[in-house]
Parts: C-alpha cells; structure tokens; sequence
C-alpha cells in the first residue's frame, strides 16, 4: 500500500467519512468524483486485520463503477462462483452457482484478504483525490441547532483538530460512532448469535471451478460454520450459533471453538491437514440496528447503520451498496444546497427493502422447521429468486419471493419493532 505523507487537515470539506474501509472508501471515491471535497478519517493503520472475507457477485457491479476491476482480476483472491451447504449428517448439496441467474463475468467474484483488499480500496479512493488520514480518531461529531456541522479528530501527528463539513458519513463499522454518540445503536434480539472464528493453513479445497465456494457446514441446534478459501492456501473457519449453545459447557470462547470444531466430522475432514494459527477472535452478539439512520447533515452507511448475521456474506455488498447509495443522495444534496434528512436519506426506502428480504431469509434458515430442499420442491419458480439472495441482487420488488416464504416460515416482526427503549432520551441532534 502506498502511503503518501499526511496533508494538513483544512478547516473545511463538503464531506467528512468516519472510517476507510471498503464503504467509507466508495462513498468518498463516488463523491470525489462528482467534484465534492472529501475527507476520510481511518483510526487504523493499514493494512490492519478485519474480518469479512466473501464478496457476493452483486459487487461485481459496483467494483466496476469505481474502476477497480482490473485490480481485482490481477489479484491472488481465490474466484468464487458458488455456495454449497452442508446438512449436519454430513450431506452436501449441489453448488448454487451464480451463472444461473447471470450471464457473463459478473457472475463470479471474489474470497479476499481484507488487509489487502481495503488497502485497495483506499489507495484506489486517495487516487481519486480523496483526502486520507489514517490513524485519526474521531472524538465527535458536532451539531448545531440539530445539524451536523462536522467532526473533532484526534491523530497521533498532532493535536485535535475541528474539521468543519456540509455532510458527516459514519462509515465506522460496529464502532458505530454517530449512532453511540446519539445513543442509537441496539442489540437486535431477535438475532441473537455468537460467533468465533480462527484460520488454517493446508485445509483442502474442491477440484475446478469449485476451489473458491464458500461451504457452509450446519450443526445441530441451528448453528453453523463457514469455510472460506483466502490466498497463500489458508482459509477462514468460523462458527456462528446461539450463544447458549456456544457457551453451554465453557465461557472460554476459544476452548468453545475448538470444541465445535472438532465435533463437525465434515469441517474436520478438509482440515485433516491443516495447521490452525493466530487466534481465535469471536462476538457474543453480532446483530445490531440503529433508531435513526440518517438526520440533518448526516448519514450512516454499512455496518455503522446495521448488521444483521454473516450468514449471505451479506455485510460487505450493504457496506457498498449503501455506499454507492447514500453518495447519489450527498451528491443531490450538496448540489441543491440542502442537507435535511429527507434529502440525504432517499436511498434508505430501497436500500431497507433489500436489507428486509435478506432479514427473512435469515429467519428461515435459523427456522428448525423450515429447509430451503423443501421450499425449492414446493415453489421451483422462485429457485432463481433464492439464488439472487444468494448473489445479493435483494434490492428490487421480491414481494412474490417473500410471500411464498411466509408460506412455509413465520414472518419475524417488523425490523426494529422490539428495540429495547432507550436508556436514556435521545439528544436532539438525532
């Protein structure tokens, strides 16, 4: 990664991005390039360790609007172009592959490395004239009268600085620092899960086309894990389960692991010959959902505005999506001189529809008594509409899609309905 010296940080941008990850880095590139002064504040030097390693084929049209395709075609990230689940009996079905819902080179993507490939993205945002400035915590964000009117950062290359901007993006993952700030961010309840994931080096991979899917292995009790191949023959292993079950008989998240690991005689067998090294990180609650998304002035993109379970690799084409998004909305805004909420968050209709029908598709995998083998043999025609989950082609009317699944699977509550009530009343710059 070319880390050029840091700039001085200028008094004044149209639009200051709390985080450079991969949606924070978009949203700046789009925005820079429809002639906005853009400033990213990263508190990470890159590279740093982040999880989240699968792309959906979705992406593949997004990464083609920012211009970092060939980068990605001459990288070493495994091409991925299915999924296969795996029952707990140990039987696997067939690959869903892309290319039958889409034609051509968008029907593959990638497994990557996230130290290398947020490097990417944010080289490729500061080659689009965005400033960056890694290693710069954002204390606050500072209203006023109600609005957004810029960020306190702290740096470890000098002292605090105010930066005024027209737009504030929180970008920052689960740090979630708008929505922390405003007292906004909940646990959602109804997605509860643990996970704990480590790597391994020597784990075996499927012949041909197949090397790079992602394969799920379900366990009993609703849990799973997944099986990711990354580069330089290592892959991800991870759990995600109830945290009951995932804590029943220790507390010690790493010891947990082990024990699951050891006890899914499919996951084990491609590991037979793999060496596990680094640690084992973990969750004990992954789902989250802020009260408010969006608000004069500001907006929240990716994982900062939810997460919802890892379950789709859903996470990574949200954090772009919305990104792509929310900078079509900042971009009118800006133009129009005005940064109300309503304005700014346009996108959000479309955007949590998608968000809606992965939420149910969540549901119905975590139903004992739902199996999407049964759901294909009663509805065949919405096999195509299943695999688009699957690709992340979720933001479009699937009324049908979800009608048929209420078919089989109770619907769960309406997104949001049973937040726990704030602790304390929320500031008025909400």
């Amino acid at each position: 990664m070319n880390n050029p010296p840091t700039s001085p940080i200028n008094s004044s941008y149209d639009v200051a991005v709390i985080g450079g990850g991969p949606g924070g880095a978009a949203l700046a590139t789009f925005l820079a390039r429809a002639g906005h002064r853009c400033i990213v504040f990263e508190q990470a030097k890159y590279p740093r360790y982040h999880i989240g390693e699968s792309l959906v084929p979705h992406t593949y049209g997004i990464f083609e609007r920012l211009g970092i395709l060939p980068q990605l075609r001459a990288s070493a990230f495994p091409v991925k172009h299915s999924v296969r689940f795996v029952a707990p009996d140990g039987k696997a079905s067939l690959p869903f592959y892309f290319t039958e819902t889409i034609k051509g080179d968008g029907a593959r993507t990638w497994q990557v490395e996230r130290s290398q490939f947020d490097c990417l993205m944010l080289d490729h945002a500061r080659a689009n004239r965005v400033e960056v400035h890694e290693q710069s915590v954002v204390q606050e964000v500072i209203f006023e009268g109600g609005r957004a009117a810029g960020v306190r950062v702290a740096s470890n290359n000098g002292s605090p600085a105010e930066v005024r901007a027209k737009v504030v993006v929180d970008a920052s993952g689960h740090a979630c620092v708008i929505g922390r700030q405003l007292n906004l961010l909940c646990k959602l309840p109804e997605l509860r899960k643990a996970t704990a994931w480590s790597y391994f080096r020597g784990g075996k991979r499927l012949p041909g086309i197949d090397a790079g899917e992602t394969t799920m292995f379900l366990i009993p009790g609703g849990g799973w894990f997944w099986y990711i191949p990354l580069p330089e023959d290592i892959v991800s292993v991870g759990l995600v389960a109830d945290p009951e079950y995932v804590f029943s008989q220790s507390d010690d998240m790493e010891a947990a692991y082990l024990r699951e690991v050891a006890r899914c005689a499919s996951l084990t067998e491609r590991l037979v010959t793999a060496e596990r090294f680094g640690p084992v990180r973990g969750s004990r609650h992954l789902a989250s959902l802020n009260r408010q998304t969006s608000g004069d002035g500001w907006v929240m993109i990716g994982d900062a505005r939810a997460f919802l379970d890892p379950i789709y690799s859903s996470g990574l084409y949200l954090a772009l999506g919305s990104a792509e998004l929310a900078a079509q909305c900042i971009d009118e805004a800006l133009k129009s001189g005005d940064v109300s909420a309503a304005r700014l968050g346009r996108f959000e209709g479309p955007l949590m529809q998608g968000v809606e029908v992965v939420r149910r598709l969540i549901h119905a995998f975590y139903d004992p008594k739902f199996s999407f083998m049964e759901f294909a043999k009663r509805f065949p025609e919405h096999r195509h509409a299943l695999i688009d989950c699957l690709v992340g082609d979720v933001i479009k009317d699937m009324s049908a899609f979800t009608n048929a699944l209420a078919q089989m699977t109770p619907p769960p509550p309406p997104l949001g309905s049973n937040l726990p009530k704030p602790s304390a009343p929320v500031p008025a710059g909400a």
